[in-house]
């Protein structure tokens, strides 16, 4: 098994002030440890979000992650998952259009990820801070797409837990 990270396993414990990179050194030396390790990873999306702004978090993310850290989206399987996830999001009754507009949004990772999940869901779990939310027709939760494929997203905690480790 493996764990896809999300946009926000970066931007929340770092700029989020969680775990900055110049305070919790230990947490990233983990990330670093774990991506050596391939145990974790994320898609090419992810990393076109993390890189939209110019500072600390996208020079840690170039300079220390594996070159093959973000694996690239698109294949057969992934392309047909995306349809399937994209009808989905269309279709599904409960959320309303911005929430829709906004989970389908090309320049957003969320699709993708629960497309690239849902296309492999023995080897990959998404990893997340969002927080199921399946009756909140303002927003698509992660977790609650990656459901609805039969795909595994946990948060970051869980992750560490599974793997037994800390930092």
């Amino acid at each position: 098994m493996k764990y896809i990270l999300d946009t926000n396993s970066f931007i929340t414990p770092h700029r989020g002030g969680y775990n900055p990179l110049d305070v919790a050194i230990s947490f990233w030396n983990k990330i670093q440890e774990l991506s050596d390790s391939s145990v974790i990873r994320s898609i090419d999306k992810v990393k076109a979000e993390l890189f939209v702004h110019d500072d600390e978090l996208k020079r840690w993310v170039n300079n220390t992650l594996p070159r093959d850290f973000f694996e690239r989206f698109e294949s057969d399987a992934t392309m047909a998952k995306f349809s399937e996830v994209s009808n989905w999001a269309q279709s599904h009754g409960i959320y309303n259009n911005t929430a829709k507009r906004k989970f389908l949004d090309p320049t957003k990772a969320d699709i993708y990820l629960v497309a690239f999940s849902a296309a492999y869901p023995e080897e990959y779990t998404v990893v997340s801070f969002e927080k199921s939310n399946p009756h909140n027709a303002g927003e698509i939760k992660l977790p609650d797409a990656c459901n609805a494929f039969g795909a595994r997203c946990i948060m970051m905690a869980d992750m560490f837990r599974e793997l037994e480790q800390t930092y």
